[in-house]
């Protein structure tokens, strides 16, 4: 059982924006402003207009149960906007990290994901993958925030009854060259 950061980081500025990405961290730790390193990081791959908001507060929640209890207030966080100056791109299209850990719950490996969404146009080959030179930019970023040792991975418990939720380190991360589509789950 541990106590965790949830630190929310709003994408806005775009069509089919806003949206989120929901990491969590090491209590009293820097994940935010790991994370702002990391998107500051990757802002040359996506589209003028797009800008993320790491905050520098949120909610601390129990790894075993989800329940919350408290709030973190950290230095670190901030805006960060799209470095490129194209704003060409494909709503809800773009590229995604697997985060892989150590653990294991029942019989499988805990893993999360992150989409990385929209990319911009010129992000992509002839072939309809990533451009190499990009791939690294994302891979490379994502490495970092790995080697950062900030973050973790939360696996939410079973049931509302059950505490058997739990949480551990990122040991790699990897960024496919596949291309992925975001839908909504607004209807």
């Amino acid at each position: 059982m541990a106590d965790l950061e949830r630190i929310v980081v709003e994408w806005t500025g775009l069509s089919g924006l806003p949206g989120v990405s929901v990491f969590y961290g090491e209590l009293a730790g820097s994940a935010n402003a790991d994370l702002k390193t990391f998107f500051t990081a990757i802002q040359s791959v996506f589209p003028a207009g797009l800008s993320w908001t790491i905050p520098g507060s949120g909610d601390i929640i129990e790894d075993s149960d989800g329940g919350l209890n408290g709030v973190w207030i950290n230095t670190g966080g901030g805006g960060t906007v799209a470095a490129s100056g194209a704003a060409a791109h494909a709503a809800g299209v773009g590229a995604y990290v697997n985060w892989r850990t150590g653990a294991t719950i029942g019989r499988r490996r805990l893993m999360g994901r992150t989409f990385l969404a929209p990319l911009m146009n010129s992000a992509y080959d002839n072939s309809g993958t990533i451009v190499t030179g990009n791939l690294s930019t994302l891979q490379t970023a994502a490495t970092a925030l790995v080697t950062a040792a900030n973050t973790r991975i939360w696996h939410r418990p079973s049931s509302l009854v059950a505490a058997d939720g739990s949480s551990s380190v990122p040991l790699s991360a990897t960024v496919p060259d596949q291309v992925t589509s975001l839908r909504t789950r607004r209807r």
